[in-house]
């Protein structure tokens, strides 16, 4: 089960997050621009588009998460963690245009190939651009791990997609310096083809979201065997499951013998809601209880 994060807890890391992206693209723009405009590189210009629209998403991403922890009121009662979703879909579309444009790039650079000039500079900032993103990308799973925060999770996809879009561009830096000028062209179009798989998968799992997917058959699974564990249940019906954030909801029937006091059914749906609380620290749970008569 997810959701193990305190809410405190969750903010802290998810902004945290969120902040580190930002800044890590920011420093990405300013430094890949200044080398492809010294190297008329086209692997290096299809790196700066994508920390460009990085820098976009990390931001849309930052004000998603600080919209999305505040605490539940009248007008929003389940709270407002699907903001991480919708900020997720907006993410997958940003990213699947860039793709794009660096596919027409590249096209037309391999039709038209350029020498690479101050090859050694492009070269450092690809390999500089690894290392900074590697890292980034370890506290961002770090964080993903604790929090499952759907943000933080889209972020760290496309920037883990950086590491290989860099190490491409290496490659392409490599091979025009051996004669192979359409190369440079070539893993443009690579690059965006990459960036528009990885915005399908993004804007996939927001969706999932946004219309309240249930959770895994094996995490309801788990939550139907801890109900029918409690003493007094006889079976279950009508279950439902979601998540928003760090939070999960979880809905069921319960049937009791219809023969029992009012209490006693009261007390057993309080020990089937334990039981769930105990799975998903936080979880909005909701228990209903059904009569079943045998005496009829």
């Amino acid at each position: 089960m997810d959701a193990k994060t305190g809410v405190q807890d969750y903010s802290r890391l998810v902004t945290l997050a969120g902040i580190a992206s930002v800044s890590t693209a920011c420093a990405f723009i300013l430094a890949k621009f200044v080398v492809w405009i010294l190297s008329s590189s086209s692997s290096i210009f299809a790196s700066m588009t994508d920390s460009m629209i990085d820098s976009v998403a990390s931001i849309i991403n930052l004000i998603a998460i600080r919209y999305s922890i505040k605490p539940a009121d009248q007008q929003h009662p389940y709270g407002h963690y699907k903001a991480q979703s919708l900020a997720s879909l907006a993410q997958g579309a940003f990213i699947a245009a860039s793709g794009c444009l660096l596919i027409a790039h590249g096209a037309e650079r391999i039709s038209t190939p350029m020498q690479v000039q101050h090859y050694e500079l492009a070269l450092g900032v690809s390999v500089l651009s690894i290392v900074v993103t590697v890292m980034l990308v370890l506290f961002q799973g770090y964080v993903y791990k604790k929090t499952r925060s759907e943000a933080v999770g889209a972020d760290r996809f496309h920037y883990l997609s950086d590491v290989w879009l860099n190490l491409g561009v290496i490659v392409a830096l490599l091979l025009s310096q051996y004669g192979y000028l359409w190369a440079d062209g070539l893993f443009s179009v690579l690059i965006g083809l990459l960036i528009v798989k990885g915005a399908v998968s993004i804007g996939s799992k927001a969706m999932d979201v946004l219309l309240d997917k249930s959770l895994s058959a094996k995490d309801t699974g788990i939550i139907m065997e801890e109900i029918l564990k409690v003493p007094g249940v006889q079976s279950l019906h009508g279950l439902k499951t979601r998540q928003a954030g760090p939070q999960i909801f979880i809905q069921c029937d319960v049937v009791m013998d219809g023969q029992i006091s009012l209490n006693e059914a009261h007390t057993v749906a309080n020990h089937v809601k334990e039981r769930l609380e105990a799975l998903a620290p936080g979880g909005d749970i909701t228990i209903h209880m059904d009569p079943h008569d045998d005496h009829v």
